[in-house]
């Protein structure tokens, strides 16, 4: 009940940030000339757009199928699809992304998967993904840097601090993977700080909660040890999942007729305006997101078109995705009561 209230609050705040973002950002905008833009932008290649965003949460399905097969706790390809449909939803309404995978776990567990296997594989995904993130942006750094200074200018520093916060990410998780005393020494050293400062009122009940939890990391440790191979066409699937995210807003700009600037150089500012927004705390970085996408991209389609932009791109890339998840997570839940009315559950290991 707790955290339906937690969720139903998130919501609430998204709505009431969109509201003052929207009506700050349009203060003195032409709104009817704004959306006449939008009307007029070319219809087949904001199919593109969509079909960019279709295939960003299909390719992610692809690589936890891959995962889970080579786990030996394989899942369908729709089953793959409606956990990630899941995680996109609940990352989208919980602060820093938060709420995707404790839900994608209780979903998995739900269809007999087993707790073990899906925290494995999520543990698996999710330093593949950051890395993928970080190999996308060193391209950019050693190809790219020059345009991507030019146009962020003042912002520059706020991609150092991305990479940063990324590469601290993937620091932690490797400690995870290749050292098991190092994670629990971090692991106790976080739970000490917490409970001197009172966040954590019973110490020796969290203790024990973060030895079951590297338990359970620690089989993900051994898995991530031993295929490499894997990694690797995760790898390989999730770069390519990650640029067609980032490509969304390249067809956008087609679409309104801005072809000034090559593929490369719309995916090179998107991605910075992700490795940005990924780093700040708010749920599906509504408000923030929509404020530093025009920013950036005024400066190279002028406003008004950066406005058409703005909504085009949030809306396929984000909104339109988000009410698909939400439709898809009701219909998983209603599965999931109709199973319990009849008397059967699975058993979760």
């Amino acid at each position: 009940m707790q955290k339906k209230i937690t969720y139903v609050l998130n919501i609430l705040f998204m709505i009431v940030v969109l509201v003052f973002t929207f009506y700050t950002l349009l203060q003195g905008e032409d709104i009817q000339e704004i959306f006449t833009a939008m009307r007029q932008a070319k219809k087949i290649r904001l199919f593109l757009a969509v079909l960019a965003a279709i295939l960003f949460l299909g390719l992610q399905a692809v690589s936890l199928q891959i995962i889970m097969k080579s786990l030996g706790s394989s899942v369908s390809s729709l089953q793959s699809v409606k956990y990630n449909f899941i995680c996109f939803l609940f990352n989208a309404i919980t602060p820093s992304a938060s709420g995707g995978q404790p839900m994608q776990i209780y979903y998995m567990r739900q269809d007999g998967i087993p707790v073990g296997a899906s925290s494995v594989a999520l543990l698996f995904w999710t330093i593949i993904y950051k890395v993928a993130l970080m190999v996308i942006e060193g391209f950019v750094f050693l190809f790219h840097r020059d345009f991507l200074y030019q146009y962020i200018g003042g912002y520059y520093w706020l991609f150092l601090v991305g990479i940063g916060v990324n590469m601290v990410s993937i620091l932690l998780y490797s400690i995870v993977v290749f050292s098991r005393n190092g994670a629990r020494s971090l692991a106790y050293g976080a739970a000490w700080i917490f409970h001197k400062l009172r966040i954590i009122r019973k110490k020796e009940k969290m203790l024990l909660k973060i030895d079951q939890t590297l338990e359970i990391y620690q089989e993900g440790a051994v898995y991530m040890r031993t295929h490499w191979e894997v990694a690797l066409v995760v790898l390989l699937v999730t770069i390519v999942q990650r640029v067609c995210y980032f490509a969304i807003t390249w067809f956008v700009c087609l679409a309104l007729g801005q072809n000034t600037f090559s593929a490369a150089e719309i995916i090179v500012l998107q991605s910075f305006v992700a490795v940005c927004i990924d780093i700040l705390p708010f749920p599906g970085g509504v408000g923030v997101n929509e404020s530093f996408f025009v920013t950036i991209f005024k400066k190279i389609m002028g406003r008004k078109n950066a406005f058409s932009a703005m909504f085009l791109s949030r809306g396929v890339s984000f909104y339109v995705l988000l009410i698909v998840s939400a439709f898809v997570t009701m219909v998983a839940q209603v599965q999931i009561l109709k199973r319990e009315r009849h008397g059967y559950q699975h058993e979760s290991i």
